[in-house]
């Protein structure tokens, strides 16, 4: 049976293997391997059933792994993932209790948390990450290793470039651009276009940096 491995097993790892627990492809498509990561004392003191079974940037993937990316920040998964893709690994996507309205297309290595919605004709890169209750409109883009987080809104039409990070509550006015590498601050409304690396707060939102 395929064997699915979690790299990152801090906070966010454990938050992974918590949904995957509870997804329907488990013990019917795949079973859970362990953790990848570097820091082997990382687990001590949690019981998650589950083992670090090595560092993400020595594993040499086996016939039967496929990979899940719960690295929780934007700016390190390019570090931790790349190697493993550079011998073969395979990222799966994982997107319980998701609704993808049609036409939805989707990269590698994404991971949805429960109960988002993501609206019709909608382009979503690789290794992007949605937590729960976030909300995107129709024909949203989304660029590699986003990550958009709890009870945010994205509207209609909105381009989201790569390395953008989210924070809960945001709203994204439809048709707005955000550049890569940029910020959105808790709770910020943005009402005009993002540029590059910026980092927004407020209602409306402002450039702190």
């Amino acid at each position: 049976m395929t064997e699915v491995c979690i790299v990152g097993a801090g906070g966010y790892g454990r938050v992974v293997l918590s949904q995957l627990l509870d997804d329907d492809a488990y013990g019917k498509e795949w079973r859970i391997a362990g953790f990848l990561d570097g820091r082997v004392d990382v687990l001590d003191g949690y019981s998650t059933g589950f083992d670090i079974i090595g560092d993400p940037m020595t594993y040499v993937p086996r016939r039967q792994d496929v990979f899940v990316c719960a690295i929780g920040q934007p700016s390190f998964r390019p570090t931790y993932v790349a190697p493993l893709l550079a011998k073969g690994a395979h990222f799966i996507n994982i997107l319980t209790e998701a609704y993808l309205g049609r036409n939805v297309t989707l990269g590698d290595g994404c991971f949805f948390e429960r109960r988002v919605t993501v609206g019709p004709d909608c382009r979503i890169g690789n290794f992007v990450m949605l937590h729960s209750l976030s909300v995107l409109g129709h024909d949203v883009v989304v660029g590699d290793y986003s990550q958009i987080s709890c009870f945010s809104f994205v509207g209609g039409g909105v381009q989201i470039g790569a390395g953008v990070t989210v924070f809960p509550h945001a709203t994204i006015l439809p048709g707005r651009r955000i550049g890569d590498g940029a910020t959105i601050g808790a709770g910020s409304v943005v009402l005009h276009d993002v540029p590059p690396g910026a980092t927004m707060f407020g209602n409306p939102a402002k450039r702190i940096s």
